[in-house]
């Protein structure tokens, strides 16, 4: 065998394992839809993000995402990389026009994209600050400076020259003064963002249990 092709077949191999890991990890029971089931979509190398399918393997909505307000963080357990599930999450900058600051992955850059699409993630929370006028506050705040951030899984949270995805959120707020990262860690993931006591869940789809990620 070529030596050049052992890395192909290794990643080949891993991809399997993970897809074959992850069939099945949603039942109609939890989805709440006895027709839609789901199915995994590569958006990297090695990463695959879940969405609901009809049984002709057309994607659909799960569920309908209502009362989103300017700020409300959005979390989903739904994206995996090999056998860790690190989820994804994503802020709410403008409910009316359905826009979520996002930063998606390698060779992107953080970025608006539409509340829409949470819709056909199997699992969602949607979370929001217990204090009305730390709300109010961080939406009078410039979000600009948080677009075009080139992604890298390693970002530090006080460096805007790189991001990812619960790294932006963590940007976002922290500049109001809210440490959104539950364990205080060097590195944030979205399951830190959901535990953080500074949010209120406000609703939940796919959760397999009540506290799930919380």
């Amino acid at each position: 065998m070529k030596p050049y092709l052992l890395p192909v077949l290794f990643t080949l191999l891993i991809s399997g394992l993970s897809l074959w890991v992850e069939q099945g990890a949603y039942t109609s029971s939890t989805l709440g839809v006895p027709t839609v089931k789901v199915a995994d979509y590569p958006v990297g190398l090695l990463t695959l993000e879940e969405r609901c399918v009809d049984e002709k393997k057309q994607q659909v909505a799960c569920h309908q995402l209502t009362d989103i307000q300017e700020g409300d963080i959005l979390i989903t357990k739904s994206n995996h990389t090999l056998f860790y599930r690190h989820g994804h999450a994503g802020v709410v900058i403008d409910a009316k026009e359905g826009l979520v600051l996002e930063a998606l992955g390698y060779g992107e850059s953080s970025t608006f994209e539409p509340l829409e699409k949470w819709n056909y993630y199997p699992t969602v929370k949607v979370l929001r600050l217990k204090d009305a006028s730390q709300q109010d506050r961080l939406m009078s705040q410039n979000f600009t400076p948080f677009l075009g951030i080139d992604y890298h899984l390693f970002a530090r949270k006080a460096d805007l020259s790189a991001t990812h995805c619960a790294d932006i959120v963590w940007k976002v707020f922290n500049q109001i003064g809210i440490d959104v990262d539950s364990n205080g860690g060097y590195f944030v993931t979205p399951k830190d963002i959901a535990k953080s006591p500074y949010f209120f869940e406000i609703a939940s789809y796919g959760f397999e249990t009540e506290g799930d990620w919380s």
